[in-house]
């Protein structure tokens, strides 16, 4: 009996906040029924109603796991290392008989990440493996759509609870959100330096630094 593992990723390009990885396992002959779940992108789902599918999701697999890392590993090494080493630990765990991710390099490049797993899992003694790596897996394929899910409702969870305890508005974390941005700014100006959950190494957070830092020069 043939079972699949998916796994997927949720705040890969933020500035605040750790990079969680979902990883979902379960029979091949029983993964279409994921759909009947709801299971598909996660960014394509409200909020609410992940967090009201996962319970279901989680009775439905074979086993599934939620793998965060924090600013800390993030500012030390590269996300494409940790992302590799993510998904070859958690494959050597659950031993599926196909992995299927959601490729994080363009369609050109897949190959040779492709090929770079298999060689990283035999290191690990595991050589009876199908990889199938694509770009929008998490919405092509149940059980990756599934640990998009898993991902994402832990991020958002994660978030929730950095946002607790800053006591104001933090944004999405990503670069891109001006709340975010502006958070940024009255942290650097009121402290100087950074809380626990900011990728320091992000350029989004060296501008805003440099930006407070330039009025003083004068």
């Amino acid at each position: 009996m043939t079972t699949r593992l998916g796994i997927d990723e949720a705040g890969r390009g933020c500035v605040l906040g750790p990079m969680v990885f979902g990883a979902f396992l379960v029979e091949e002959e029983e993964e279409e029924g994921l759909r009947t779940l709801g299971a598909r992108d996660s960014k394509k789902i409200s909020a609410k109603k992940r967090v009201a599918m996962r319970p279901g999701l989680e009775e439905a697999a074979a086993a599934w796991r939620v793998v965060e890392v924090q600013p800390s590993t993030l500012d030390s090494e590269s996300l494409g290392e940790i992302t590799k080493r993510v998904i070859i630990d958690l494959a050597v765990e659950l031993r599926p008989g196909v992995l299927v991710l959601d490729a994080p390099v363009p369609p050109k490049q897949i190959p040779r990440y492709r090929a770079d797993l298999l060689e990283r899992l035999a290191g690990r003694g595991i050589r009876e493996i199908e990889i199938v790596a694509e770009n929008g897996a998490d919405d092509t394929y149940p059980c990756c759509s599934a640990a998009s899910i898993l991902a994402k409702t832990s991020r958002d969870a994660a978030l929730a609870t950095i946002q607790e305890q800053a006591g104001e508005p933090i944004g999405s974390g990503y670069p891109s959100d001006p709340k975010t941005r502006a958070w940024l700014k009255r942290v650097w100006l009121r402290d100087g330096r950074w809380p626990g959950c900011v990728r320091t190494k992000w350029d989004t957070v060296r501008r805003v630094v440099a930006e407070c830092e330039q009025p003083r020069l004068f």
